[in-house]
């Protein structure tokens, strides 16, 4: 019990979640928030300076972030470097290495403009970006040379754990990067073979129909792990015993408390360390990539091998790949910005709004407009929460990436809380394996967009995705409560489980609620393992409670989707959120967020929710020039049409929604051009003018959709 205290005291999951399937996600984020508010300027303001016809060096900004232009060399800590209103055309990124303490500061994304016609070098030379934050140990995964073993302290919950050595480590200073061999392999080498144990099943190999063995189609996410170490947890050494730098076997008290519960001794879990950048970030202003291409610009603001980090208040305009990259960090909050126009130029790779890896990070309140997919975790990430953020128009020429959201792409996406988000899709795929332990609450995923309006390129309707919640073989564990999922008109049937994913719609335009389990028969270009069979085990060990669904029309509270009986973490029926009763507002949040304007309520969405401002436009689905089935909070905002009640009056538009709505006057469907966004017009904690109130829902009128 003692080992369990990290996760026992009072957690506002509590009679919803067992323990074993859940992680203290209060902690996620900065403590306190973002702490610049009290810094002072550093050095004169920047004037801007450039032209699009000849575009100018960074280096007086770069100069004056690490102390060594003139007039910022007698900065201390705790300041900030501020950018003057007007536009700022530079040659190529604004990378920094080893900075600690620093904010880079514009005069609001309205007033400072940054456009770049190239990237800098970033990520330790692993990627480039236009602004950049890292550390200068220059720890990546694979490039890892060394690795303390880790000889006790296992137990999930767990704040101490013993260390082969302690050399290097520096108490409230350095970050550890715990993993462990994937399960059916071990040893220094991580030798073995990934063979399905039926259960809690940590894998990144292609499957392999000779044998059975594997998971994925495209094997190994390469770098973004060391080799068959997916599974990782990143924590703060808060002190040593008998010293820190001793070089002996050490006893090392972390931070946070473990998060997964199968370290074990029979798969070799180790120790790396990283020596982080910490309080280090970016605010007001926009960053503009329309000039830049994926390959000279992978990611607009970047952090890596950082802790205590930010993005607040930012515009990221039209990258080619990646919106924003945060890559081995702990304790960031990217929260508050616009995202526009992201993956215009990468149909191939991995476009994404935000790029994740790391572990208690927040990624909470941002708006993605016309960008491929919104939050993506892209290698090892834990205890992150990725909460109340809207997704308009998840952009695509290619008839496939509809998934606005992604939980992982990798092996090593566990116990991560997805609360509040609206977009159309969360996506759990199986391309470099597997996703354990996630949590879905509060949140509205329509599963499906509108193609009215050219978001879908040559399609007339919708042919793929068109599902709400999508976990494919081997993501187990998930626990799925309180959710709104579907669309009337089109979710036309509750869940299915099929050999392929690709093939399920036979192009029809309707689509399900749930997909769970299914295989891969004929999966896209390059595939290297399959065909990936069903998996049962995806449904049996998933918590489904508590879902409203557009295909039964009403909250399910069954029993028979409570994996209470099974062997490995079972769940027992929830106590605290039930059939005429209420549920938690919240899984990480212990009140209403300083941002959150009191015009909105708080929970915003869920089955206790009622009399919802949230409603669907009427109309024929994929009518050109009409937002028809698509979710508005007002009939002004369906043009021509006229706004119906929907959802059961279970939605409420998040703060984000309202902003994008109300306040940027964006079209339901997200199409359009990028429009004006400052989060201290929409969100209470900034000016407090909060959102404009959205109608009343006794406005709404009951005409059906067509």
């Amino acid at each position: 019990m003692l080992c369990l205290s990290g996760i026992a005291k009072g957690q506002q999951w509590s009679g919803v979640l067992s323990s074993s399937r859940a992680t203290d996600w209060s902690q996620a984020g900065i403590p306190g928030g973002i702490p610049s508010g009290s810094w002072t300027q550093c050095g004169p303001t920047i004037a801007p300076y450039g032209s699009s016809g000849a575009y100018a060096s960074p280096g007086t900004i770069v100069n004056a972030i690490n102390h060594t232009g003139s007039g910022y060399t007698s900065c201390g800590s705790n300041t900030y470097v501020l950018l003057g209103a007007g536009d700022f055309y530079l040659s190529s990124g604004i990378r920094n290495v080893g900075v600690n303490n620093t904010e880079l500061r514009g005069s609001g994304p309205t007033q400072t403009r940054l456009h770049f016609s190239n990237g800098a070098t970033c990520q330790g030379g692993n990627g480039s970006c236009l602004i950049g934050f890292e550390s200068s140990d220059n720890t990546y995964p694979a490039g890892v040379s060394s690795a303390y073993n880790w000889t006790s302290g296992y137990s999930k919950g767990s704040t101490t754990i013993t260390l082969s050595s302690g050399a290097n480590i520096t108490a409230n200073r350095t970050v550890l990067v715990l993993d462990q061999c994937d399960t059916g392999y071990s040893g220094s080498s991580c030798s073995g073979t990934a063979v399905d144990n039926k259960s809690y099943f940590n894998c990144e190999d292609a499957y392999n129909t000779s044998n059975s063995t594997g998971c994925s189609f495209n094997s190994s996410n390469g770098r973004a792990a060391r080799t068959h170490r997916f599974q990782t947890e990143m924590v703060e050494v808060t002190s040593c015993s008998p010293s820190c730098g001793n070089s002996g076997s050490t006893t090392v008290t972390i931070t946070p408390a473990l998060q997964h519960p199968n370290w074990s001794s029979g798969q070799t879990p180790q120790a790396y360390l990283i020596q982080p950048s910490k309080y280090v970030g970016i605010t007001n202003l926009l960053i503009d990539g329309s000039a830049t291409s994926a390959s000279n610009a992978t990611a607009g603001p970047s952090f890596y091998n950082t802790a205590y980090y930010w993005l607040k208040n930012v515009v990221v305009k039209e990258m080619g790949s990646i919106g924003a990259y945060t890559l081995q960090t702990i304790h960031g909050n990217v929260e508050s910005n616009y995202f526009y126009g992201i993956g215009k130029n990468d149909s191939n790779a991995d476009p994404s709004g935000i790029n994740y890896t790391g572990s208690n990070n927040l990624y909470v309140n941002n708006i993605f407009q016309n960008s491929k997919i919104g939050p993506l975790g892209n290698g090892p990430n834990n205890g992150n929460v990725i909460a109340y953020n809207y997704i308009a128009n998840a952009w695509t020429g290619d008839g496939f990436l509809f998934g606005s959201l992604w939980d992982g792409h990798s092996n090593g996406a566990d116990y991560n809380l997805f609360e509040g988000n609206v977009l159309s899709q969360a996506l759990q795929d199986q391309t470099h394996g597997t996703h354990l332990m996630e949590t879905w609450y509060r949140n509205f995923f329509t599963g499906w967009e509108s193609c009215a309006n050219g978001q879908c390129g040559s399609d007339t309707f919708k042919s793929s995705d068109v599902v709400a919640f999508e976990a494919l073989s081997y993501n187990r564990y998930n626990n799925l409560v309180a959710n709104v999922l579907g669309t009337p008109g089109v979710t036309t049937a509750g869940y299915q489980v099929s050999q392929s994913m690709y093939t399920t719609y036979s192009g029809t335009g309707k689509g399900h609620a749930y997909n769970i389990g299914s295989g891969n028969s004929n999966g896209p270009p390059s595939v290297q393992g399959g065909p990936i069979p069903l998996d049962s085990v995806v449904g049996t060990s998933m918590l489904r409670w508590g879902n409203w669904d557009a295909f039964n029309g009403s909250t399910r509270w069954n029993t028979s989707e409570v994996p209470s009986g099974i062997s490995a973490y079972p769940n027992s029926v929830p106590t605290s959120c039930t059939s005429g009763g209420s549920c938690p507002p919240s899984f990480y949040l212990s009140s209403r967020p300083s941002w959150w304007s009191s015009s909105i309520p708080f929970p915003a969405i869920g089955p206790d929710v009622s009399n919802g401002n949230v409603g669907q436009c009427t109309g024929t689905l994929n009518t050109p020039g009409q937002f028809a089935g698509v979710a508005a909070t007002s009939s002004g905002q369906c043009r021509g049409t006229s706004l119906a009640s929907a959802w059961g009056g279970h939605i409420n538009a998040i703060p984000a929604m309202a902003c994008f709505l109300n306040v940027m006057g964006g079209p339901p469907d997200g199409t359009g051009s990028i429009l004006s966004f400052d989060a201290n017009k929409c969100y209470t904690g900034s000016t407090g003018t909060g959102t404009q109130t959205p109608p009343a829902p006794s406005n709404l009128n009951g005409v059906v959709i067509q």
